[in-house]
């Protein structure tokens, strides 16, 4: 079921109990020279788009919230941001409509990197300073970590490790979504990492010092067909969330 397609009767007639509410978030920001600026929204919505084929009478699919927190992208012509405090009071805002209209299970579905921080932040404010959240399940996952093991390179043709931004995993379901919307002659980015810093620490910075294109990885390798694996077995995953949220049990308090 969309959301946006029902009348307000629909949702107050809705049994709730029965289905996850799925919002995508994302972001307009720079993708290289290769990609669009929608590609992060393009991509979770094409997300989230298989996954409404797939349980279409146990979601509400929202439409994509496109407007992310991208501050760190504006360097890059383009990009439209607003900054992470303002973003936590916008998914705080949406979040909480959605508990007013009497949900209980809701998944803010991330396809952006830079609205995990802000994102964290709004979903656990809204459980302390609102009971009626605090009573419900309000979530909060980007797809490449619900669907982390099922995107392993040799299983889709990779020849890099992982999704970083603009890359061959970006590219290659860019190429499969929206393949006129790609410019693979341009293709170009930043494979190997310019700070020195383990993995396990967070260095801050813009992305103007991480790559010259606004791309990372080696786009220049992906194709249409490892984007089509590549999503298949993430919609596969996230719908896998879906159906054990459905299974949650209510929430108790269990402390004073």
């Amino acid at each position: 079921m969309r959301y946006g397609e029902l009348t307000w009767l629909d949702i107050q007639d809705l049994d709730k109990d029965r289905v996850v509410v799925v919002c995508p978030i994302a972001s307009l920001e720079q993708h290289g020279h290769h990609l669009p600026l929608l590609t992060d929204t393009f991509l979770v919505t094409g997300v989230a788009e298989r996954v409404h084929e797939k349980l279409a009478d146990r979601i509400l699919l929202t439409p994509t919230l496109w407007l992310g927190a991208s501050d760190h992208h504006l360097d890059f012509p383009g990009t439209i941001s607003v900054p992470n405090t303002v973003y936590v009071e916008m998914i705080k805002s949406v979040a909480a409509s959605m508990v007013q209209a009497g949900f209980s299970r809701i998944l803010l579905l991330n396809g952006h990197g830079g609205n995990i921080a802000p994102g964290e932040t709004a979903i656990t404010e809204l459980a302390n300073e609102v009971d009626e959240c605090d009573e419900v399940y309000v979530t909060l996952a980007s797809y490449w970590t619900v669907a982390q093991a099922a995107m392993k390179p040799q299983d889709h043709g990779m020849q890099t490790p992982a999704l970083t931004h603009a890359c061959e995993y970006e590219t290659s379901m860019m190429l499969h979504l929206h393949s006129r919307l790609v410019k693979m002659e341009r293709a170009r980015g930043q494979a190997e990492p310019v700070v020195p810093a383990p993995p396990t620490v967070r260095v801050a910075g813009r992305f103007h010092r991480m790559s010259p294109t606004g791309a990372l990885g080696r786009p220049e390798l992906a194709t249409a067909e490892k984007g089509e694996s590549l999503l298949s077995a993430i919609a596969g995953e996230v719908a896998a969330l879906i159906e054990n949220m459905l299974t949650w049990p209510e929430r108790k308090i269990l402390g004073p």
